[in-house]
């Protein structure tokens, strides 16, 4: 029997649907509960002892390596829950015939959802009022933003970014987004007008970053692009923390150049409790937990555990597998 391993920090255990899905499709399932392990606060050694006897694993935030891969030849799936892979070597995965996937289609409302709820907890100072009345106080002065009318940044159409245009639509905000892949039909069938990120900077209200991390978006908004953004702008990132230079963020927050921002990642996670941005009264922070309400968690694990399920059954999931330049030559019997 073929085993797949579950890496989880707790919020997913044997009692959640993807049990008994791969269970019937015939599979020894094993849990790893662990956060810190779960989050890739762990050495090497301890994702190596998870691995014992894996044919495929439902991967949280621990790392894949090559070393891993080469200690660990059962193992043929690796599939992510949820849609970042920067812990995953990707090329060392593909040399070893090793598919690699994510669940595209189970986080992205939610994200959308709480990029919004960020926006809103900026914009009208929910947070800061809310700690200023516990104190005694009565912050009733006219200092918050409206939504309606203004204009909100997208960078990043793809499944988050558009979600989020269709919620901001919802809001009477006009909408810009910018992408590497362009598809106006698309766009102008939701009215969103396409631009290069130093435009949309510079028109934007609210700035929200929506695109994957990799080697050419990584640090893509320093000191440069702050300073491109409009005079009291808001900026909103629930992306990765990679894709910005915080301390150039932190400079634009102190010289009162942005009007705050809404953060659920950042460079380094977890974060130290005397970060500067938290600092500001005009920052709102989350954990790294914008993909993670209760529906989008059990959504998340069900897909990567049907991606497992179709691979091993020769269905490919065209959507979900980034190396899709194995679909010819893979096949899940070689490894039996």
């Amino acid at each position: 029997m073929s085993t797949v391993v579950v890496c989880t920090d707790g919020t997913v255990d044997e009692a959640a649907p993807c049990t008994k899905l791969l269970r019937d499709a015939g599979f020894d399932v094993r849990f790893e509960i662990d956060s810190q392990f779960a989050h890739g606060e762990c050495e090497p050694q301890r994702v190596l002892d998870a691995m014992r006897g894996a044919d495929a694993v439902l991967a949280w935030g621990e790392p894949y390596t090559a070393e891993l891969f080469d200690a660990r030849p059962d193992l043929r799936i690796v599939a992510r829950i949820g849609v970042g892979f920067e812990n995953v070597d990707i090329p060392a995965a593909t040399q070893r015939g090793i598919v690699v996937t994510i669940t595209p289609n189970a986080n992205h409302a939610c994200v959308a959802e709480h990029a919004l709820a960020l926006i809103f907890a900026v914009a009208k100072r929910i947070v800061a009022n809310d700690v200023a009345m516990r104190q005694g106080g009565w912050p009733n002065e006219a200092t918050l933003l409206p939504l309606r009318g203004r204009t909100i940044g997208i960078v990043g159409l793809g499944r988050t970014g558009r979600s989020l245009a269709a919620r901001a639509a919802a809001m009477s905000m006009r909408v810009i987004a910018t992408d590497v892949v362009i598809d106006p039909d698309y766009a102008e069938s939701q009215c969103i007008e396409l631009t290069d990120l130093d435009a949309l900077l510079a028109q934007s209200d609210f700035v929200s970053l929506n695109c994957p991390l990799n080697e050419d978006t990584a640090g893509l908004m320093g000191a440069a692009q702050f300073r491109k953004m409009k005079p009291g702008a808001i900026f909103i990132n629930v992306a990765r923390g990679g894709l910005v230079d915080e301390s150039a963020l932190v400079d634009a927050l102190a010289t009162g150049w942005l009007g705050g921002a809404g953060l659920d990642v950042f460079e380094h996670e977890p974060t130290d409790g005397d970060h500067p941005l938290f600092g500001f009264d005009n920052v709102v922070v989350c954990p790294h937990i914008a993909g993670n309400d209760t529906q989008s968690l059990d959504d998340m694990v069900v897909e990567a555990a049907q991606c497992v399920i179709d691979l091993t059954q020769g269905r490919w999931p065209e959507t979900a597998v980034l190396n899709r330049e194995l679909k010819e030559t893979w096949r899940w019997q070689s490894a039996v």
